[in-house]
């Protein structure tokens, strides 16, 4: 086990809340792919809102807690989440939050954190282009798109905050 697992900050609650809001838009993307009506609602743009007040409390917790880098993330994913519950999440929106995405990942490698962190900030930054992209263009690939990216950024996020929650799981 590596010493990153072994300290619990708010890392393991912000990446739970990552992955809460994260599958409602794996399900609406997917299951809008497969034709399923009526999926988007506005329970989730509440939802999403609510999740990224949750995810800015889990980033002022991580500067708290002496995590630069946790409070830096988490305080971008939080603004593009609220965007998004707002409904503000417009093509520009989107591929700026995906390309800053991308600038974190880059100083993830950089401060060689765990690397399903580096890819946990690949699929958030897949989820807003696929989002821009769905507000730009019509197309069933855009839906589809953003439900599988969704879906991976659910599963890893989902699994490091376990990883990171319980000392039994091995952190990647």
């Amino acid at each position: 086990m590596t010493d990153d697992c072994k300290t619990i900050d708010p890392t393991a609650f912000g990446l739970f809340i990552v992955a809460l809001v994260s599958l409602p838009l794996a399900l609406s993307g997917l299951l809008g792919y497969f034709g399923v009506d009526d999926i988007t609602s506005t329970g989730i743009s509440a939802f999403l809102f609510i999740g990224g007040i949750f995810i800015l409390i889990a980033s002022l917790y991580a500067y708290k807690a002496g995590s630069n880098f946790g409070f830096i993330v988490f305080g971008l994913v939080a603004m593009g989440v609220i965007f998004a519950g707002l409904g503000l999440a417009d093509f520009y929106v989107c591929i700026s939050l995906g390309i800053i995405y991308l600038v974190c990942l880059v100083w993830s490698i950089r401060a060689k954190t765990l690397k399903t962190l580096t890819l946990i900030l690949l699929t958030t930054a897949l989820v807003f282009f696929a989002t821009g992209c769905s507000a730009q263009f019509d197309g069933d690939w855009t839906t589809l798109f953003s439900g599988v990216a969704a879906l991976l950024n659910f599963l890893l996020t989902l699994y490091l905050a376990f990883a990171l929650a319980d000392e039994h799981i091995r952190c990647y």
